[in-house]
């Protein structure tokens, strides 16, 4: 007779979810932006090129994050995260292995593919293991994995690990093996309920193609994609782009790297408040309101200032920015007719919408660069505000399941 799993076991689930999302999309892909200016003196690289090799790896999402969507949905969260993890180490560590923009770029798209999957496939965990009120919760935990693996990176590949470990490219090496035992936790002890053990959010092997002429005919789902392409386009870019420009305005390496990691240590403090708030209010629409405002404000008025108010900025803008990803996730999880069933489908199609605004926005901003130092995070933030009038097109709150 199988052993059924303690009340207990979907916590540890939840926590081996939590170090694969930190890993993967916080810790291996927030490391490239503080050593993007050792690559740019390795390979004699421009501002635009380095815009153009950040966004390689929401590129490769366009391509993969409705595919990982449906893979989750018809294998299972857990032999589809075990193959991301393992691929994703290797490929991180492939990227220190680059010598030229050509190489950096293609080694960049194919961390990409497994990078740009984590957040198609991970939420599913949340929608399979927790419903009502802990779904909140666990999407916000998500989120705190995330700025911890981002404030991780952030904060030590240049300064610390980079001197340490002897060079950009030995950093890259090290964050690969993680994921690798990740991937493996995930292979030997991972489970999925049956649907006994969690009623109603129980994982169900759905056939691609139901599991996608079932999710592209909501409406939902694409204007959440839609609104997170300007969203992700905005975030990408601005992260992308800051340590470089605040350099260039006489800042210390260390100073810089830190702007970063204050930003996501914000991110780290609103996550959980931003997704209770909207549970006590029971508005998402309203919460994301603000938080998309907020963000296109203060990216708009960034060039404007200098010293304490770009901390001041940071501050604020990080921690309203907080609780987007979690919300709109949690808003398709409880859209009707999707919840855990076509939970990985729906964020993989919306993810693949967004991936678009994260691949071209970062190298047009760049662009701008040669205009005026500052036109890049004014670009940003009006590309953030063209979400606002999409989500007010949202005129309910997506019914619960």
């Amino acid at each position: 007779m199988k052993k059924k799993p303690g009340p207990n076991y979907r916590w540890y689930i939840l926590t081996l979810t939590m170090l694969t999302y930190g890993v993967i999309a916080g810790v291996e892909r927030l490391c490239m932006p503080v050593l993007f200016k050792q690559i740019s003196v390795d390979l004699h690289l421009s501002v635009t090129a380095v815009g153009t090799i950040w966004g390689m790896d929401p590129l490769a999402g366009i391509f993969i994050g409705l595919p990982a969507g449906l893979l989750a949905d018809r294998f299972g969260v857990k032999r589809t995260i075990t193959v991301v993890c393992i691929l994703a180490g290797i490929f991180c560590a492939l990227r220190g292995l680059s010598t030229n923009f050509f190489t950096m770029a293609l080694t960049m798209f194919l961390f990409g593919f497994l990078a740009a999957s984590a957040p198609s496939i991970v939420p599913k965990v949340t929608a399979v293991w927790f419903s009502g009120e802990r779904l909140g919760l666990a999407n916000g935990l998500l989120n705190v994995a995330w700025s911890l693996g981002s404030m991780v990176a952030t904060l030590t590949s240049a300064t610390i690990l980079s001197p340490w470990l002897g060079g950009r490219r030995n950093v890259l090496f090290f964050f690969g093996a993680p994921a690798v035992v990740i991937g493996l936790l995930w292979l030997f002890t991972g489970k999925e309920p049956e649907r006994s053990e969690v009623p109603g959010t129980a994982a169900v092997e759905i056939p691609f193609k139901q599991a996608l002429s079932h999710v592209i005919r909501i409406k939902e789902v694409w204007i959440i994609g839609i609104i997170t392409l300007f969203l992700w386009g905005a975030s990408m870019g601005f992260i992308d782009y800051l340590p470089l420009y605040l350099r260039n305005n006489g800042w210390t390496t260390a100073s810089a790297d830190s702007a970063i990691t204050v930003f996501n240590g914000m991110y780290l403090l609103g996550s959980i408040p931003m997704v209770l708030l909207s549970d006590k209010l029971k508005s998402r629409k309203g919460v994301l309101l603000v938080s998309i405002a907020s963000l296109a404000a203060s990216l708009a008025v960034l060039p404007f200032m200098n010293g304490t108010g770009v901390w001041m900025m940071l501050i604020f803008c990080g921690f309203m920015r907080s609780g987007s990803g979690s919300l709109f996730n949690i808003m398709l999880f409880e859209t009707k007719s999707i919840g855990g069933t076509y939970g990985g489908t729906a964020t993989g199609l919306a993810n693949t919408i967004s991936m678009v605004g994260a691949f071209i926005a970062p190298p047009i901003g760049n662009s701008l660069a040669s205009v005026s130092r500052g036109l890049p995070f004014i670009f940003w933030g009006c590309l953030a505000a063209l979400g606002i009038p999409l989500l007010l097109m949202l005129k309910t709150e997506p019914k619960r399941v």
